[in-house]
């Protein structure tokens, strides 16, 4: 197997926004990507980092999860698939709960996944260096909050990843209003720019199995807070500030001052360095949906083989979702073509 260059120095990032140039001190380092070691500013812990230079100072990073021979539960217990359906649910069980049955996997290989949530102006650069036109462009539109109307909208062509009505959006917010196809070719895009100093196998969205592990950073509970109200310290979901404009008797006490979605990485993140893998927008994820015991032992049990099901995948939840869809183990089935006003993604590297 082909390594990733060495990392020769280890470098300190601080408080970045998602999109913005790391210090000058890190220019000397030509390759594109090139791989850093550096503290994360909040979690005070060190990271191994894989940079993209996505150009006119935009950069991508993910962190690299150590994987390779990590066995984990992926989906929900039955205890917590009990108590789901009993707070939940009001007692009845859906019948999506049965493609959450806990399964033990074993994951092949180390890789890197997205920091945040791609922005709009990660993104934008996608879209000005290779002239793609968006599905959701070339179609009917996407969705939005209509500040006229007062309720949200769609589909309707007005609506499209550099509008979702929403008051404040700006290049640093998550890009939603987005297909799978449309994230895949980001991912195609950015695949393009490795230049051969550094290896990567595969450019691409997160398997399940990937998501679930990076999300759970090493957990086993319903979240990675432990419960739902510590939830609202890492993510972006229906709260007190969600209420004061949508009523939600489920929203959560806590008061993040956000109603629609944050910019990238305004919470706490998770042990593994991840942020917003709660909340704030839902994810597209790569590989078919079935039963888990079907998944297969190579790439990280990515799942190429459909199961009769071919109607892709969301994960995580978002800023309008009550901590019910916002479980690690939550998969939420879409349809074929779906396009989404808080539905976004991140990306996966192999090396």
């Amino acid at each position: 197997m082909r390594h990733l260059i060495p990392v020769s120095a280890a470098f300190v990032l601080t408080a970045l926004a998602p999109c913005t140039p790391l210090a000058a001190e890190h220019e000397e380092a030509k390759a594109n990507p090139s791989v850093l070691k550096a503290n994360d500013a909040k979690l005070k812990k060190e990271f191994e980092y894989l940079v993209f230079d996505l150009g006119k100072g935009v950069e991508l990073r993910l962190v690299k999860v150590p994987a390779k021979g990590e066995r984990f539960l992926i989906g929900s217990s039955k205890d917590e698939q009990d108590e789901v359906v009993t707070k939940y649910h009001s007692g009845k069980r859906p019948d999506s709960m049965e493609f959450e049955n806990e399964q033990q996997v074993t994951l092949t290989d180390d890789y890197f996944i997205g920091q945040f949530e791609v922005t709009r102006g990660q993104f934008r650069r996608f879209i000005e260096d290779s002239g793609y036109k968006t599905e959701t462009e070339q179609t009917d539109g996407g969705y939005g909050w209509s500040a006229e109307l007062k309720k949200f909208e769609g589909r309707d062509g007005k609506y499209n990843w550099k509008n979702t009505g929403a008051p404040g959006q700006t290049d640093e917010h998550p890009v939603t209003n987005i297909t799978r196809a449309d994230a895949r070719k980001f991912c195609e895009w950015l695949a393009k720019k490795v230049d051969g100093k550094v290896r990567l196998r595969e450019v691409r969205l997160p398997g399940e199995a990937e998501w679930e592990f990076a999300c759970r950073a090493g957990g086993a509970g319903r979240f990675v807070s432990g419960d739902d109200e510590k939830l609202a310290q890492f993510a972006n979901i229906a709260d007190a500030t969600w209420n004061e404009q949508f009523p939600n008797p489920d929203a959560v006490k806590a008061k993040d001052g956000h109603t629609f979605a944050a910019p990238a990485g305004q919470f706490k993140p998770n042990a593994f360095g991840l942020y917003d893998m709660h909340g704030n927008v839902w994810e597209w994820v790569e590989g078919y949906y079935g039963k888990y015991a079907n998944l297969p032992k190579e790439r990280n049990q990515l799942q190429v083989k459909t199961q009769g099901e071919e109607r892709p995948l969301l994960r995580g939840g978002a800023y309008y979702s009550t901590p019910r869809d916002c479980r690690c183990a939550t998969r939420y089935l879409v349809g074929l073509g779906g396009r989404y006003g808080a539905a976004g993604f991140r990306v996966v590297c192999v090396p």
